[in-house]
């Protein structure tokens, strides 16, 4: 009996320190909503206010606009901003202008040195870009909302993210 009972506290203790799966790699929305990672991308997509005032000002701008997207599915920035992110997009019908979605590992190294070679050095990175050249980037928070500093992007009011200085 003992040894059973020391063989189950092996058995929780090895359970419980595995780590949930982590995306690597370049992957879709769908591998995101579809995966281990949907309770809490629903989670944080269901609570993010969205400010419909701001998506309406947003949307007159975002026509020629292109979105790269470096995350970290382990980290929880990534999985705060990334949903209310995608409920914006929603709300804009514009998933087709959300280029790619690259997942980084820990160390925020890419799989293919996209990461490296676009200057990210914190999770999330929102890259936008229009006619191939980027504007501007919301780095791991935004300074007000997702909302106002998307806005403040696409109108060229001089945003700058959390680590520009």
């Amino acid at each position: 009996m003992k040894n059973n009972i020391l063989y189950l506290c092996f058995i929780f203790g090895f359970v419980a320190c595995t780590t949930p799966f982590q995306s690597f790699g370049e992957f879709s929305r769908d591998q995101l909503e579809n995966s281990t990672h949907n309770s809490w991308f629903v989670e944080n997509y269901n609570a993010h206010p969205l400010n419909k005032a701001l998506v309406s000002q947003i949307d007159s701008l975002f026509d020629d606009i292109e979105v790269t997207i470096y995350m970290g599915t382990w980290c929880e920035d990534s999985q705060r901003e990334v949903p209310g992110f995608f409920k914006i997009i929603d709300a804009l019908e514009a998933n087709d202008q959300v280029q790619s979605i690259v997942a980084l590992n820990e160390d925020k190294v890419s799989h293919d040195g996209s990461a490296e070679q676009a200057g990210v050095t914190n999770v999330p990175t929102f890259v936008f870009s229009k006619d191939g050249e980027e504007i501007n980037r919301i780095v791991e928070f935004p300074i007000i909302s997702l909302e106002q500093d998307i806005l403040d992007i696409l109108q060229d009011k001089g945003y700058k993210h959390a680590y520009d200085f």
